[in-house]
């Protein structure tokens, strides 16, 4: 066999595979009665023919988008977080605003900027002194109430003696029944009043506050409220025990109290 007729048999070959798919192709998508079945089945194969293309591309675009989604959330969260502390913030800062002094008295704000290493958590230190005119012996609140006194005011540090240190003895009045004794710290946390006699009544959840019995602390400043009252079968005096009204372990921002100049 030359190779023109090896050209014209390979040509045959080729009309004849044209035919047949052409063939299948009207057998599977012809609409006849005779067909529908094939016609199902040839749809079946269309689209699982394209099925592939069609859904590498729409999963790749979904990708993108998950990704864009996630980095929005993220955002999001972050945002939340950061509107969520300046909440805190403002409301803080309006407590803070919100303390009255009397027209005598002034006040000088100042941040916590840390505890000495040995003060076994009763003295903090304040980013004010001197050079804002604050002294020894100056009492210090925070927007919670009373936190304590100060003792070593540097040109710009000063450092606080709180009123939960042990050796305290703070004048005290309770909220309605105006019964007064002295407060004497406990822990971190509570104290003791000490002088209020059986026959005396107070009851739990009145507030205390310093009283004007000592001319080293300012009178009517919070210091806690009363949990806990017991008459004690030793003594002729109750056992009182309050909790500070300030949590010392988390104080940020506090006032210095002083005369005002003339």
């Amino acid at each position: 066999m030359n190779s023109h007729q090896k050209i014209k048999v390979i040509r045959e070959w080729i009309y004849l595979g044209i035919a047949i798919v052409t063939s299948i192709f009207f057998i599977l998508f012809n609409n006849s009665s005779f067909n529908n079945t094939l016609s199902k089945f040839g749809l079946d194969a269309f689209s699982i023919l394209n099925y592939d293309y069609f859904s590498l591309r729409e999963k790749a675009s979904l990708e993108k988008e998950i990704i864009l989604i996630k980095q929005k959330l993220v955002k999001l969260s972050q945002d939340k977080k950061l509107f969520e502390e300046a909440f805190k913030e403002n409301i803080r800062l309006k407590n803070l605003l919100s303390i009255e002094l009397p027209e005598s008295l002034s006040y000088v704000y100042a941040r916590v900027t840390g505890k000495p290493a040995s003060s076994l958590q009763n003295t903090l230190l304040i980013n004010a002194g001197t050079e804002k005119n604050i002294v020894d012996g100056e009492m210090v609140i925070s927007e919670d109430g009373f936190i304590g006194v100060i003792k070593n005011a540097g040109k710009y540090l000063s450092k606080v003696t709180l009123i939960s240190n042990p050796s305290n003895k703070i004048p005290v009045v309770t909220e309605h029944s105006k019964i007064s004794g002295i407060m004497l710290s406990l822990n971190k946390k509570t104290a003791e009043i000490l002088e209020i006699t059986k026959s005396q009544s107070v009851e739990i959840g009145e507030k205390v506050f310093t009283s004007d019995f000592s001319k080293l602390y300012y009178p009517n400043l919070l210091i806690g409220e009363i949990i806990s009252v017991s008459d004690s079968s030793a003594t002729i005096n109750k056992k009182v025990i309050i909790k500070y009204a300030a949590d010392f372990l988390n104080v940020k921002d506090v006032f210095i109290i002083h005369k005002s100049k003339e």
